[in-house]
């Protein structure tokens, strides 16, 4: 804990990322529940992507993920953009990103907010899953919606035209304005004051480039002020507001000041002047590293667990500028944090295989930073070596670490790009900070790369000094049960969504499908369908025999884990208040795999075997396992011999079949209470020949 911090409850970390990840996928919620970023419960797409994440492409050319989990971003800025700063937003449950070069338009009206309304896109339908244009609208009238495949490269020429004198203004077509989540008003949120900020710049002199965001927390407020000659202002509800104050100096350096609580009891004038800023920096000790993102940022906790959130991205240290108006808070109210990922960057500047990363995240609590200053030393810092397989080769991935510290989550991060496989050592913030780690494989999808599957990893904390071995994407992938919602039932209402995916090492993984089903059958009666990988069903009341069965697919993407096909049948009875776990096994495979994810050329090979039930269900003993393999893509199947034992309770021994080069695993489960599972993994191994 370092001096003067004081302990928060911390977000439950559930998925740690991926920023990674997956929540929609690997597991469906409960059908009550459901940027760098998190994002509101009531604004998550009911349309996921079946990697579990939202990828959408801003009309800068610009890429945005959110990883399902609603907690993590990563932003890819377009080709001919690096180094280009971005600010997000969370505000309300909705997720914001603003590139540098859009923010002026915006002020000046000429560019609609809700272009870079990341939530408002998802939830349109507007992501690039669905759709490959973004309808607008210029003033007088529509226009041809514009092609995200080219929408990088025309930016520039679209920018120009909206700056002109007699320019355009060009809105999002077919959306309406979102309304922000209510609030608890104040008692005189009815008397209206007037707020008055002035922008002062570096000179002393007055400046047209700043704008202000002030954000309420009694009142649902969340006002953007309009620069007239250096002068804002607005009529406001009576009450407490956070104000963010941004100036952008003739170098480009960007001064962002922050007041925690501003109270708004009566007409009132605020000052926002670039002069009292301080530097944000930060020296590591290898001289070859570079800055890949540096993101200043702070979290304001206000009301019943809500959250104001924003961060200012940027791909360097040397022009960011920050300060705090006002007094401070407590700990228990806000939290700022400054964190950076590093590497070596490469010919391009894309720190594409970098052969190491720095990961830091300093924090302050109860106030914002006023300039800020750490040199680093590799003494001061753990070390992990991760290995990173590939499923198929020739692949491209990326890999990132979000950290958690008291009372902040960096949220807002970004991916580096790896030829798969690939090995790097990442060297990571201690102290009283805990990391989550995320995985990519990607494929191209019309031009453009989009994750084929996705992981991430438990927070975890790291000693310094110390180092770490890490391992990611091995197969056999398949189901893993890693918490207590992924199938239950509450009251009438019965759901699944259980992770097909997994890797060896219980990464909260989702996969991309050709095609994916649900049938649920009560006392041999079908009563629910779901062309997915998540089902929501009524149950009659009483207690019932249930089958589910889940097929998923991926032949066109994958040469391993192909198709997965899943059989329970257990026992379970409606009606109660709570949810109910059902008891629910799956049975996972750990051979040993090279980083290509072949099982070698011995002719006897022996694969541990665990059997794993859900989180908090009442389930029977094991009682019976039979496992069964094919080498000939299921024309024909052999068992296996398994006998209890090894660490992971099970070992299966299997004779290869002559000239087989891949092998399919059926495995049959019987628990002592009656709870079985029936689950088939094709070309779940690989061989070298």
């Amino acid at each position: 804990m370092r001096p003067g911090v004081r302990a928060i409850r911390r977000p439950t970390p559930f998925l740690g990322v991926t920023a990674v990840l997956l929540g929609l996928l690997l597991g469906a919620s409960p059908p009550a529940a459901h940027a760098a970023v998190r994002v509101g419960a009531a604004e998550r797409p009911t349309a996921p992507d079946p990697a579990g994440e939202h990828q959408v492409t801003l009309i800068t050319g610009d890429r945005v993920t959110v990883f399902a989990d609603g907690g993590r971003a990563a932003i890819d800025r377009g080709l001919g953009r690096e180094g280009l700063r971005f600010t997000t937003e969370r505000v309300d449950g909705r997720l914001v990103v603003v590139p540098e070069d859009a923010r002026g338009l915006i002020v000046a009206g000429r560019l609609d907010r809700r272009l870079f309304d990341v939530t408002t896109l998802i939830v349109a339908g507007y992501d690039d899953a669905h759709r490959a244009d973004l309808p607008v609208r210029l003033s007088g009238g529509a226009v041809p919606p514009v092609l995200k495949a080219t929408a990088g490269a025309n930016w520039k020429k679209l920018a120009g035209a909206l700056e002109a004198d007699d320019g355009p203004t060009l809105s999002l077509d077919g959306v309406a304005t979102p309304t922000p989540t209510p609030t608890t008003a104040s008692a005189g949120a009815a008397t209206t004051h007037t707020l008055t900020v002035r922008y002062l710049g570096r000179d002393g002199r007055a400046t047209t480039n700043a704008e202000s965001l002030v954000l309420g927390l009694d009142t649902t407020v969340r006002e953007y002020l309009t620069n007239e000659a250096g002068v804002s202002t607005a009529s406001l509800p009576q009450g407490r507001y956070t104000l963010v104050g941004d100036i952008v100096d003739a170098e480009s350096n960007w001064h962002r000041l922050v007041q925690p609580t501003l109270t708004l009891d009566r007409d009132l004038t605020v000052t926002v002047d670039a002069r009292v800023t301080q530097p944000v920096t930060t020296r590591v000790e290898r001289g070859d590293a570079r800055p890949a993102l540096v993101d200043v940022g702070f979290d304001r906790r206000y009301g019943d667990g809500q959250v104001h959130s924003l961060s200012l991205l940027a791909g360097t240290f040397g022009t960011l500028f920050t300060a705090q108006l006002g007094p401070a808070v407590t700990a228990e109210e806000m939290t700022s944090g400054i964190s950076s990922t590093w590497g070596v960057p490469g010919p391009d500047g894309d720190f594409r295989n970098t052969p190491y990363t720095y990961n830091l995240l300093d924090t302050q609590p109860g106030r914002f930073f006023t300039g800020f200053h750490r040199t680093v030393a590799d003494r001061e810092l753990a070390a992990s070596t991760g290995r990173h397989h590939t499923q198929v080769t020739g692949r491209q991935g990326t890999k990132g670490w979000y950290g958690l510290a008291p009372g902040y989550a960096a949220v807002s991060g970004t991916l580096l790009p790896y030829d798969l496989p690939a090995q790097v050592t990442h060297l990571l913030d201690t102290r009283d900070t805990q990391w989550s780690g995320s995985f990519g494989e990607q494929i191209v999808q019309g031009g453009v790369p989009v994750y084929a599957t996705a992981m991430g990893s438990d927070y975890r904390s790291f000693v310094a000094g110390k180092r770490y071995t890490e391992r990611w994407n091995a197969a056999v992938f398949g189901p893993y049960l890693f918490r207590p919602d992924h199938a239950a039932v509450q009251g009438d209402r019965m759901w699944f969504g259980v992770p097909l995916y997994t890797d060896q090492d219980n990464h909260r993984a989702g996969s991309r499908s050709d095609r994916a089903s649900i049938s649920l059958f009560r006392n041999g009666r079908l009563i629910g369908e779901s062309a997915g990988g998540q089902l929501n069903a009524t149950v009659p009341p009483g207690p019932a025999t249930f089958r589910v069965r889940n097929v998923s697919e991926r032949h066109s993407m994958f040469r391993m884990s192909t198709r997965v096909d899943a059989t329970w049948t257990f026992s379970a009875e409606a009606g109660s208040t709570d949810p109910v776990p059902l008891p629910l096994w799956v049975v996972r495979y750990f051979p040993r795999v090279d980083t290509v994810n072949q099982a070698g050329d011995a002719p006897i090979i022996t694969v541990p075997i665990s059997v794993e039930s859900q989180p908090q269900a009442v389930v029977g003993r094991p009682k019976r396992l039979v496992v069964t393999f094919s080498g000939d893509g299921g024309a024909s199947w052999h068992q296996a011999l398994v006998v209890p034992g090894g660490a992971r309770g099970y070992v299966a021994v299997i004779a290869r079949p002559a000239g087989a080069r891949s092998l399919s695993l059926r495995a049959q489960f019987t628990d002592t209470r009656g709870n079985t599972v029936d689950q088939t993994i094709d070309d779940a191994l690989h061989f070298n020949g």
